[in-house]
């Protein structure tokens, strides 16, 4: 509503006649209040891989075992009858698709089709792909296992069958099964309990050592990035700051570049794995990935694709409807290349 008695404009009777002639001054932008930038998601879609159809659209062949048997030998060159040991199955995973209705109501169209300073479809069309972003982003840390329409999350992936025993149609329980298990870790318990992380919250040491740990349970590959809370990320990025220095080289620029000096971090290099914040990263809770076998699948017949805009006309309503359609998942093919850890404590805000 228009506002009178303030700056310039009168009140009362001036107002009103004012009112009357004179159209508002417009800034022909529309300004979005909502919504949350999200690191992982914008990593995972810009790696993501394509995925078609079939009954699981996304199966990937996993070796659980070793499959030959090796034997030192002596002079005579002698070695035990080779036995046949299975150890392959298929990892399966089905994609989850998200539709977004998109209306033009029969006044809209005619209201909007040469007086729109903002056009209410174009707004929709660019929020469709807004809430979209924002819901995948969410789901990348949530237990989505109620709802077998929802995707997998990193929750599922890095769980080690407490809470999710079955995935992606292999359980992790069952014995044989535990090269499935990812890394599912209390850093609450001992031994980091040595660096109070459920005290005092990450610092650089406590993530110098889980990477550590991590890096050697996943076979010696160290993973692509940890995802952190803002709360939790800038109680490690206080650790670090606190002891930074800034090393003046007379007639030369800050650290021998013409980039100016900089304090905190966008990420923080921790053994060379970058750590970032992410708001949809529950607190208290860390994810460490690997990007060369965690990826996000996207349909390759629906990756935010749109319908085009059908008639309401059969519905007995004059307008028109389409949807933005998006088939993907977030899958693991090895769980223990990365982590969920939880029990962090003492977060900065």
């Amino acid at each position: 509503m228009p506002i009178s008695g303030t700056g310039v404009v009168p009140s009362g009777q001036l107002y009103t006649e004012l009112a009357a002639v004179t159209r508002r001054a417009f800034v022909p932008q529309l300004v979005v209040q909502l919504y949350f930038a999200s690191p992982s998601l914008f990593y995972m879609m810009g790696n993501a891989q394509k995925a078609a159809g079939g009954l699981n659209q996304v199966t990937v062949p996993v070796q659980g075992q070793s499959m030959v048997q090796g034997n030192f030998t002596g002079y005579g060159g002698g070695f035990p009858q080779p036995v046949v040991i299975p150890g392959v199955q298929d990892g399966q995973w089905n994609l989850s698709y998200w539709v977004v209705p998109i209306p033009i109501p029969f006044g809209e169209s005619v209201i909007q089709s040469t007086e729109a300073v903002i056009p209410l479809l174009k707004a929709r069309m660019n929020d469709a792909y807004a809430v979209t972003k924002q819901k995948m982003a969410s789901l990348l840390y949530t237990n989505n296992s109620a709802n077998p329409l929802y995707p997998d999350s990193f929750q599922s992936a890095f769980d080690n069958g407490t809470n999710f025993a079955t995935y992606g149609g292999i359980n992790r329980t069952t014995t044989g099964n535990s090269f499935w298990q990812g890394q599912y870790i209390n850093l609450a318990a001992a031994p980091y309990t040595g660096f109070s992380v459920a005290t005092l919250g990450m610092t650089k040491q406590s993530m110098s050592t889980v990477l550590a740990k991590i890096t050697d349970t996943a076979g010696g590959e160290k993973p692509t990035a940890v995802i952190m809370n803002p709360g939790d990320y800038a109680t490690l990025d206080n650790s670090i700051t606190a002891t930074e220095n800034v090393f003046v080289d007379p007639n030369k620029e800050y650290g021998g570049s013409s980039a100016s000096i900089r304090s905190v971090f966008t990420n923080i290099f921790i053994a060379g794995v970058p750590i970032f914040a992410d708001h949809f990263c529950p607190q208290g809770s860390l994810f460490i990935f690997n990007a060369k076998y965690t990826a996000m699948y996207l349909s390759e017949d629906a990756a935010f694709d749109f319908s085009g805009f059908q008639s309401l006309i059969p519905l007995n309503q004059i307008g028109q409807q389409g949807i933005v359609v998006c088939g993907y998942d977030l899958l693991s093919t090895k769980p223990v290349s990365g982590a969920w850890c939880f029990g962090v404590g003492n977060p900065a805000f």
